[in-house]
């Protein structure tokens, strides 16, 4: 069926002419298909619209089409719907006017870009194209808008910074030398280079012992675990440069051994020497009782578990002694060492999937593929669904898409469509530019294929670890990879919708905290924000002020985190969050491991102590902290902290609630309401009085990016005419900025003591003979139009922390 790109003519004049008005007038994408489907039920018509497709038609992506039929469906329910109420002309104008000012109220903040604005005002790219086409200059705001892009793709010009990994060596090397026989973990998130980290302390471990050749042993459950380890054992000796070196590399390799866990015993008691080291691949499993032979084994040896997360779903312990090493999602992303992926949403009624809801998440995908979505995993919850869905991808590929019949396949524990070995199979994919696999969850653990760049969930999750390795699977590093998407199939009553923002956490989620993300302008802006949430949740006067007058010492992008803990409610479930009140713990880079390391060692206890004096006495002793039952110690409000994670264990597992029935809002499958995670982070944004007075500046998209990298530094910006029209801007700091204030003092006094005759060649003179190193040429050859102070304070603006506010009271006063 012959399909229509989303910017052709006909699209144009759907979205236009009807879509828009309809939209504004219905609120969003869910209602506007709700009474576009009534209206087609009203004129008999059996077929109806799906959300998605609407979405795919709001896009603004020219990389999206949608198949004729769906268009003209569309367009007879939106003419249909728009001739059968008058008042949509009306109703649309005054919901456009209150967009455009609340659009007007983001931008005094914010350069506006149309990503920012559709997400902001949770409205469509279309939408959000309309108000920037008809509120603002629209080159002004891409230019800066795609400066701040946020979705990783501009960044990836800049290689990964891989040092963790050595620093993650050194520390496991560091632990076994003070543990001989210790078993020490090693957490590294999927995408971060675990397997390659594990081999590299495997063999600087064998280097110890050249003399004994004693072997290595590293223990897996799944076997493409174990080819992917021998894969890039082979990676990293085929790198190494020197042939001297690649020779001794090559002879430690060789003393590893690749088994299966059940297949250990029998080794070890063969061998005639201890192993220099058992390694414990995707040591989550490793307290299931497949794994007890490794650690009943009498005899002592090192053991390194090496896994993307230290906690089992089931709360289980793996008998890690010591953690050497750990890192999160968000510095990995600091370091470009992955992709910030983006969520996308499918929403579906239920997780039944009925052949219409395979067949539309089928389309969607298909279409998908052949613009942004290269290389496509979707994930089925069981071997019949995946096939399922690998024949509705084959019925939706047309003839024209990128892909044909050959890149789409299917693998489950059974059967693979190309009915070869599973190891064939998935090198095959592996080595394919673009393609769609469809897998049941056996890929989530041991596959690597870095040019995955799209993951679809379709199953509810409860599990943070297999929805991490999933969304893992999409982010890894590669040189010519820009995007990673992971699309959820959702439905918020009947599953835990895991948000996105856990990936870059440093807190356990067993207990699903609330979420809160605050960005901050300033010092002043940060202490204004975090008075604001403190009010809000009702705290107690005394430890409200104690939190702010610890925030008033941070310097912004200082860590600042406010972990806010429930105190009983005994009042009305629907006054909640009116009435509530809180207690809070504030979370700095001095006390972060303290508060992170005892939170989620309390929630892998199983968080069921009601009274944690006792944990908190054992687990605070190796941070140092001791009891103090004074108000507002440390002690007290960590217990405070605690006891909230025990009532919140008992709301979301069971087995049971403790308070009454009614007094607590919670909603199956959400966050608990006894816990609140806040994070203020700094991200300055370019003010308004920046982006006026650099209107006239030709270097003005420089000039903000340089500021945006580092505000706190520049103290002025100061800009000089150029020589036929518009004007140069020079960032300074502090320094630069007392030295040009200098020479334009000493300017003007050589320049005051001669004739007007002479003054040309005094400037001349002065500029020739005066040294100012920490200022640029182009703006000092052009200083004649500083010296007069009226000129220089039009032409020089201060960096104020209260910029945006001294500008905003500047112009209201107006």
């Amino acid at each position: 069926m012959p399909r229509l790109n989303v910017q052709s003519a006909r699209i144009e004049n759907l979205i236009s002419n009807w879509m828009l008005p309809l939209l504004l007038v219905a609120g969003n994408v869910a209602a506007l298909t709700k009474l576009l489907n009534e209206t087609l039920q009203s004129l008999g018509v059996d077929a109806r619209l799906h959300p998605n497709r609407l979405h795919a038609l709001l896009s603004n992506d020219v990389t999206r089409s949608l198949n004729e039929a769906t268009v003209a469906l569309a367009e007879q329910a939106a003419r249909a719907t728009f001739q059968a109420d008058p008042t949509v002309t009306d109703g649309a104008a005054t919901a456009m006017g209150e967009l455009q000012a609340k659009a007007r109220e983001l931008r005094v903040f914010s350069v506006g870009s149309l990503d920012e604005i559709a997400e902001r005002l949770s409205i469509p790219p279309a939408l959000a194209a309309r108000l920037l086409k008809e509120t603002s200059d629209t080159a002004r705001t891409s230019v800066a808008g795609a400066m701040r892009s946020t979705d990783g793709a501009g960044s990836r010009h800049e290689p990964p910074d891989w040092s963790y990994q050595d620093t993650a060596v050194t520390r496991c090397i560091d632990a076994f030398t003070r543990r001989p026989t210790g078993r020490v973990g090693l957490v590294l998130p999927t995408g971060a280079g675990k397997t390659r980290t594990a081999l590299r302390i495997v063999l600087t471990m064998l280097a110890k012992r050249p003399e004994d050749m004693a072997p290595a042993y590293w223990v897996t459950h799944r076997h493409n675990l174990r080819e992917q380890a021998y894969r890039e054992l082979q990676k990293l000796i085929v790198k190494q440069d020197d042939p001297v070196e690649g020779v001794r590399l090559t002879e430690r390799a060789n003393r590893i051994k690749f088994v299966m866990v059940h297949e250990l015993s029998a080794l070890l008691d063969a061998a005639k020497v201890q192993p220099t080291l058992v390694v414990v691949d995707e040591a989550h499993h490793a307290a299931a009782p497949s794994y007890q032979h490794v650690f009943a084994e009498p005899r002592a040896f090192p053991v390194l578990l090496l896994t993307a997360t230290p906690n089992r779903g089931d709360r289980l312990p793996i008998g890690i002694d010591e953690i050497a090493f750990t890192i999160t999602y968000r510095e990995l992303a600091e370091r470009r060492a992955v992709l910030t992926p983006k969520f996308l949403d499918f929403p579906v009624a239920d997780f039944d999937w009925s052949p219409a809801a395979i067949d539309d998440l089928a389309e969607d995908i298909v279409d998908r593929a052949s613009t942004d979505f290269t290389k496509v995993l979707v994930l089925a919850p069981r071997i019949d669904r995946v096939e399922e869905f690998y024949r509705a991808l084959l019925h939706w590929l047309p003839d024209e898409h990128p892909l044909d019949v050959a890149d789409i396949g299917f693998v489950h524990g059974t059967a693979n469509s190309l009915g070869i070995e599973t190891e064939d199979f998935l090198a095959r994919f592996r080595n394919k530019p673009r393609a769609i696999l469809v897998s049941a969850q056996l890929l989530l653990e041991g596959f690597d294929d870095p040019s995955i760049n799209t993951v679809v969930l379709t199953y509810p999750s409860t599990s943070v670890i297999r929805l991490m390795q999933a969304a893992g699977r999409c982010v890894r590093y590669a040189a010519d990879k820009r995007a990673a998407y992971v699309v959820q199939a959702r439905n918020d009553t009947i599953a835990y919708h895991f948000d996105q923002r856990w990936l870059y956490q440093e807190i356990d989620d067993f207990l699903r905290p609330q979420l809160i993300d605050v960005d901050y302008l300033s010092q002043d802006d940060l202490y204004e924000k975090a008075r604001l949430l403190l009010t809000e949740h009702r705290v107690r006067e005394k430890q409200a002020q104690r939190v702010l007058g610890h925030i008033e010492t941070l310097v912004p992008g200082e860590t600042c985190r406010l972990f806010f803990y429930g105190l009983p409610h005994f009042g009305r479930a629907d006054r909640f969050e009116q009435e509530a009140n809180w207690g809070v713990v504030l979370e700095t880079a001095d006390t972060s491991a303290m508060l992170r390391g005892i939170f989620n060692a309390f929630c892998s206890s199983g968080a069921d102590l009601s009274d944690p004096s006792d944990f908190l006495q054992r687990e605070g002793a190796a941070y140092g902290l001791t009891k103090d039952l004074n108000a507002g110690s440390q002690w007290m409000e960590l217990t405070g902290l605690l006891t909230a994670a025990y009532f919140a264990k008992r709301e979301v597992h069971g087995p049971s609630s403790i308070d009454a029935e009614g007094t607590r809002p919670f909603q199956p499958h959400g966050a608990t309401t006894w816990l609140k995670y806040a994070s203020l982070t700094f991200r300055p944004a370019i003010p308004a009085a920046l982006s006026e007075f650099l209107r006239d500046c030709h270097n003005a998209a420089q000039i903000e990016a340089a500021y945006l990298e580092t505000p706190s530094v520049h103290a002025v910006v100061v800009k000089v005419p150029l020589p036929l029209a518009g004007s140069e801007a020079f960032l300074l700091d502090a320094a630069a900025s007392a030295e040009l204030t200098a020479a334009l003092n000493g300017l003007r006094q050589k320049l005051v003591q001669v004739a007007p005759a002479e003054q040309f060649g005094a400037l001349a003179a002065y500029l020739v003979s005066s040294i100012h190193p920490r200022l640029p040429a182009r703006l000092l050859h052009r200083s004649e139009f500083l010296v007069d102070p009226a000129a220089r304070a039009a032409r020089v603006l201060p960096l104020t922390d209260n910029l945006n506010v001294e500008y905003t009271k500047e112009h209201n006063d107006e």
